[in-house]
């Protein structure tokens, strides 16, 4: 009877979960979530998070935000989720790690600047996306104090100022700057500076019971190589 109990209770919980619609908020920059006019809205994170709510049961609806009010509106109680979660929160759970985002210093190639380590920035006209000052750490923002240094959320302009040589060097993750440049400025070549520490990021999530199961999920998706498998669709 118990048994009995117990699984009418598992079968009530997946037919709640189907009939759920989970609100993600995902940062708006490709290849990590941006919308396509085929698939909708896609990207690595997009996908990773589509996938373990899915095989949990629960449907997903995605909305691009910046990173600013994504913050925003996930502390005000807006969404059930949001990624990455790069941010101090106290509205929700944290998920493991599982966004390699490899925040690099980028240049004109044809400039050939010598950009070796953090303090090689000095004196250089500098763009970088939000928050930046506050999450690569003290000796990056004491650098960028003595420089001529803006954070703005808009990437296409980021690069926009590089090219019209109105910046020296952006800011940003390897991934989205160079998917940026091969699809608005196809004739730019970039010289990559791999300066910073490579920082993993999971999601936030409301509920803690749905962190949890999405961690769960997560294990299974690295172990079978899932995981690897949609992180390669966008190298």
């Amino acid at each position: 009877m118990r048994l009995f109990v117990l699984l009418l209770l598992l079968f009530s919980v997946r037919l709640y979960a189907l009939d759920k619609t989970l609100t993600v908020a995902v940062n708006d920059g490709a290849p990590w979530a941006y919308y396509d006019n085929t698939t909708g809205v896609t990207g690595i994170d997009v996908e990773i998070i589509r996938q373990i709510f899915q095989t949990l049961g629960y449907q997903t609806e995605f909305h691009l935000l910046g990173y600013n009010r994504l913050i925003k509106e996930f502390n005000d109680g807006k969404f059930d989720v949001a990624s990455p979660a790069a941010f101090a929160s106290d509205s929700g759970h944290f998920t493991a790690h599982y966004l390699p985002f490899q925040d690099v210093a980028v240049s004109l190639k044809h400039k050939s600047l010598k950009i070796e380590q953090i303090s090689d920035l000095h004196n250089k006209k500098i763009v970088a996306y939000q928050f930046a000052s506050s999450v690569l750490g003290p000796e990056f923002a004491n650098s960028v104090k003595q420089a001529n240094y803006i954070e703005i959320a808009e990437r296409e302009l980021q690069l926009k100022l590089l090219v019209n040589h109105r910046a020296d060097v952006v800011i940003g993750e390897r991934r989205l700057l160079s998917y940026i440049t091969q699809r608005h400025f196809p004739d730019t070549e970039l010289a990559i500076h791999p300066i910073f520490v490579t920082q993993s990021y999971g999601a936030i999530v409301k509920d803690r019971q749905l962190q949890q199961l999405f961690d769960q999920q997560l294990i299974k998706m690295q172990a079978s190589g899932e995981l690897q498998r949609i992180l390669q669709q966008w190298p």
